[in-house]
C-alpha cells in the first residue's frame, strides 16, 4: 500500500548486498501484506549487489541511510518513518513463515506493547532440522514509545507485563549459516568489533560478555572473556540472574571443546545455580551427557539423558519460562540433537539396563528425520540390539530403513543416510568388530542375524542371508541376487562358494576385472584364498570362460598372497596354478604370444605362468635341468615371484633326485672357463649354446 495511507502494520528492514535473500524475504511477506493493511519502509546502507533493485520492486518507502556502525541507529530511524499501529521488524536473511495467522490475529485483537516471534536460526542453508530456536522482540506497538537500543545485537526493552509471546510465528533465519560454514568472516569480525568496543564501555556488563562469547567463539581472547563472565555471575553482578545460565552453558560447552578441567565443576555449578533454566537442563545437559558417554558412564548418560528429554517435552509444551530464551539461543533444543542423543541413549541403556527402553527409544524415532551421521549411529545401535537381546528386530528394522531411504527432504538426503546406513551396518562382517561384539556381556547372537530381512533390498541382506544358508541351491540363488559385487562382504562370498554354490553364476557373467576384483577381497578379508581356488578347479572349470576366468583370478591370488618363505606353500598349490594357466593361456591368447618370441606380449604374472606350466611338463617328461631353467627364466620375466620359484627349486622332490655328480660340476666348470676365453657376440659360441645338448647343462654352467 501508499505510505501515504493509515495502515495496521508498518513492516521495517534494513539491508545492504543481501542480494541472495531478499527476494525470498519479500515475496514471503506478501501473503501478510494481503491479508492485513501493511506498510513497508526499506532503509538500504549501502548497496552495490543489486538488492536495491530488488527492494524497489515491493517497498512502499525506500531511503538511503549511511551506515555509521550501529544497528539501534539504523533501525530507529526506520521506525520513524512507521505510519502503523504497530511495527514489526524483519531482517533479508529470513522470511515469515507461511502460517501467520496467530501473528495477523494478535494484530487485530492483542494485548501488550511487545510481542515475541520464534527466530529460528538454522546451522546450514539448507534449513533442515539442525536449527537453534531463540525469542526475538520484533513487534511493537507504536503507541508504547518503545525503541531499540545497542550498537550490536540491538533490542527493544520492555517490561515483562508489557510483552506477550507469539509461539506460533515464527521467522526462519538463515544468515548464522556463513558463520558456520566458515564464510562469515567479515560478519563476525564486524560484531566482534563492535562488542569489544562497547565492552570497554561497560566492562562489567553480563549482556556484552555472553554476546561476545557467542560472536567471538574463535577470538584468541574468547576464554578469558569466559571466565571473566563467570566469575562476574558468581559476584552476582547486576544481570547475573538473566544471563547467568547461559554463561554457564556457554562455559561447559567450552570446557567440553577444550577439554578444560573446569568442565565437571561448570557443569556442577549450572545445575546448583540454574536447575530449572533451560539452558542448563537442555544445553548444558547435553554436553555433560556426551561427556559421559566418551568416558563410557553408562548408568550416568542414562540419568542425564532421560533428564534432557524431559527437559524437551517441558520445553515443548510452552509457558512462561521460555522468557529466558530473550536473552540468547537454545541451541540444543532442535530435533537434529535430540536424535544424537536419542540414539546415544539407547545404546547406553542397552549396556546399562537392558533393551526394554533401548526398544522404545529406537521405536519412538522417523527415519525420514535423520542426517547421514544419525542414520550411521542407528544402524550401530540395531547391530547392538540384535546382538545383545532375543527381541524380534525386523519389523522394526523394515520401518526405519524404509523410511531413511525417501526422498525427505531431498531424493539426495535419502541416499546419503541409505548409504551411511550401509556403511555403518557392514560393521557386522568385520572380523575385528565380530570378536568385541561376542565379549561383550549380555551377548546372545551375531549382529549379522539383523540383516537378512533386507535380502529383498541391498547387498548386506543378502550376504547375511547367505551366511545362514548352507544349501548350495538356495546360496547359488542369493548370489544370483548380487547387483553390486563390489558390495558382498567376502565372508559371505567365500561361505557361499565353499558350500557349493556354483560361481559364477550361469546367467550372471562376470569381466575379468571383476573376477580379480573379487578375489583379491577375498584375500585381503582373510579367506581361505587356497580352499576357494580347490573349489574353483574342482570339476572341469575349463568347460568355459567364465569358470576358466574365475579359476584364473583365484590362482594369481593365491600364488600372489602365499607366503612362501614362511612355509605357507606347497607343490599341491603351485601345481594348480600351473595348470590353470596351461588351460587359460591358450583360450585368451593368439599361439603367437605362447611361444619364447612372443612371451613379451603376456603380463608379467601371465609370463610366469607360462614358464611355470612349462616347467612342470619339463620336470613330468624327467627333464629336471629344463624345469630348472625355466623357472628361473620365469624368475627373470616376472621378479615379484621370486619366493615361489624359491620355494620350487628347494621343495621340488625330483631335483633331489636329478642332483648333478661332482664329476659332472667340475665338469661344467672347465667348460665355463674355456667358453669365457671367446667373445659374446662369437657365432660359434651362439651355435654352441642353442644346441640341445649345452641346454641339458646349461643351468650347470651358466648358474
Amino acid at each position: 500500500m501508499n505510505s501515504g495511507k493509515k495502515a495496521l502494520l508498518s513492516i521495517g528492514i534494513i539491508f545492504r548486498n543481501d542480494i541472495r535473500s531478499i527476494e525470498r524475504c519479500l515475496q514471503a511477506l506478501e501473503p501478510l501484506r494481503r491479508a492485513v493493511s501493511c506498510q513497508l519502509i526499506m532503509a538500504d546502507t549501502g548497496s552495490t549487489d543489486g538488492s536495491r533493485e530488488i527492494a524497489v520492486r515491493y517497498a512502499d518507502e525506500l531511503f538511503d541511510f549511511p551506515w555509521v556502525n550501529d544497528f539501534s541507529a539504523a533501525r530507529n530511524a526506520v521506525m520513524d518513518r512507521a505510519v502503523g499501529k504497530w511495527y514489526l521488524t524483519v531482517d533479508c536473511d529470513e522470511y515469515l513463515d507461511g502460517d501467520f495467522s496467530e501473528l495477523a490475529e494478535h494484530l487485530q485483537r492483542g494485548k501488550g506493547d511487545l510481542a515475541m516471534v520464534v527466530q529460528r536460526n538454522y546451522l546450514t542453508y539448507e534449513m533442515d532440522n539442525r536449527y537453534a530456536d531463540c525469542w526475538a522482540g520484533r513487534l511493537v506497538r507504536m503507541s508504547s514509545g518503545l525503541r531499540y537500543r545497542e550498537r550490536i545485537h540491538e533490542y527493544i526493552p520492555a517490561p515483562a507485563d508489557r510483552c506477550v509471546m507469539l509461539a506460533g510465528t515464527v521467522l526462519h533465519h538463515d544468515g548464522y549459516a556463513e558463520l558456520n560454514d566458515g564464510t562469515g568472516g567479515a560478519k563476525r569480525r564486524r560484531n566482534v568489533s563492535l562488542l569489544r568496543e562497547s565492552l570497554r564501555e561497560a566492562p562489567s556488563d553480563l549482556r556484552l560478555h555472553m554476546q561476545f562469547i557467542e560472536s567471538g567463539r574463535e577470538e584468541p581472547d574468547c576464554l578469558e572473556v569466559l571466565r571473566r563472565a563467570c566469575a562476574l555471575v558468581e559476584a552476582k553482578k547486576p544481570g547475573w540472574r538473566e544471563y547467568g545460565p547461559s554463561i554457564f552453558r556457554h562455559a561447559v560447552s567450552a570446557a567440553k571443546r577444550l577439554a578444560l578441567p573446569e568442565l565437571d565443576e561448570w557443569v556442577r555449578r549450572a545445575e546448583e545455580w540454574f536447575p530449572d533454566s533451560y539452558f542448563t537442563r537442555i544445553d548444558a545437559a547435553y554436553v555433560a551427557f556426551i561427556a559421559a558417554w566418551e568416558r563410557e558412564r553408562w548408568m550416568e548418560c542414562v540419568q542425564r539423558g532421560e533428564r534432557f528429554l524431559q527437559a524437551k517435552e517441558d520445553y515443548r509444551k510452552g509457558g512462561r519460562k521460555q522468557r529466558e530464551l530473550l536473552c540468547s539461543t537454545l541451541v540444543m533444543a532442535s530435533p537434529q540433537w535430540e536424535l544424537n542423543l536419542r540414539l546415544l541413549l539407547a545404546s547406553a541403556h542397552l549396556r546399562e539396563d537392558g533393551p526394554e527402553r533401548t526398544w522404545e527409544l529406537l521405536s519412538g524415532l522417523d527415519g525420514r528425520e535423520l542426517d547421514a551421521s544419525q542414520a550411521g549411529n542407528l544402524a550401530l545401535v540395531l547391530l547392538e540390539l540384535q546382538a545383545g537381546s532375543g527381541l524380534e528386530t525386523a519389523p522394526l528394522l523394515l520401518r526405519l530403513y524404509g523410511e531413511l531411504r525417501q526422498p525427505a527432504p531431498s531424493e539426495e538426503r535419502g541416499k546419503e543416510r541409505q548409504a551411511r546406513f550401509l556403511e555403518l551396518a557392514a560393521a557386522a562382517f568385520d572380523p575385528e568388530y565380530r570378536a568385541r561384539e561376542a565379549a561383550r556381556p549380555g551377548f546372545r547372537r551375531p549382529s549379522r542375524t539383523l540383516l537378512p530381512p533386507l535380502a529383498d533390498q541391498c547387498t548386506l541382506g543378502l550376504a547375511a542371508a547367505m551366511l545362514e544358508s548352507g544349501d548350495p541351491a538356495e546360496l547359488g540363488r542369493l548370489l544370483r541376487e548380487v547387483e553390486r559385487w563390489d558390495e558382498l562382504p567376502a565372508q559371505a562370498m567365500a561361505h557361499a562358494v565353499l558350500s557349493g554354490a556354483a560361481f559364477p553364476p550361469p546367467d550372471r557373467p562376470l569381466n575379468m576385472e571383476e573376477l580379480d576384483g573379487l578375489a583379491g577381497t577375498l584375500v585381503r578379508a582373510g579367506a581361505d584364498a587356497r580352499a576357494v581356488l580347490e573349489r574353483a578347479v574342482e570339476n572341469d572349470f575349463s568347460r568355459n570362460r567364465q569358470t576358466l576366468s574365475w579359476a584364473r583370478a583365484m590362482a594369481l591370488a593365491a600364488v600372489q598372497s602365499c607366503r612362501w618363505k614362511e612355509g605357507e606353500g606347497d607343490m599341491d598349490l603351485a601345481r594348480t596354478f600351473a595348470e590353470v594357466e596351461r588351460a587359460f593361456l591358450p583360450a585368451c591368447y593368439a599361439p603367437e604370444a605362447l611361444t619364447e618370441e612372443g612371451r613379451c606380449l603376456l603380463p608379467p604374472m601371465h609370463r610366469f605362468g607360462w614358464y611355470c606350466s612349462r616347467a612342470f611338463e619339463a620336470l613330468e617328461a624327467g627333464d629336471a635341468a629344463g624345469y630348472v631353467r625355466l623357472l628361473r627364466q620365469g624368475l627373470a620375466s616376472c621378479e615379484g615371484m621370486g619366493e615361489m620359484a624359491e620355494f620350487l627349486l628347494e621343495h621340488t622332490p625330483e631335483l633331489e633326485a636329478a642332483k648333478p655328480s661332482q664329476e659332472l660340476l667340475d665338469l661344467a666348470r672347465q667348460v665355463r672357463a674355456m667358453l669365457s676365453a671367446y667373445p659374446t657376440d662369437d657365432p660359434a659360441l651362439a651355435v654352441l649354446k642353442s644346441s640341445p645338448v649345452y641346454q641339458r647343462v646349461a643351468f650347470l654352467i651358466e648358474e
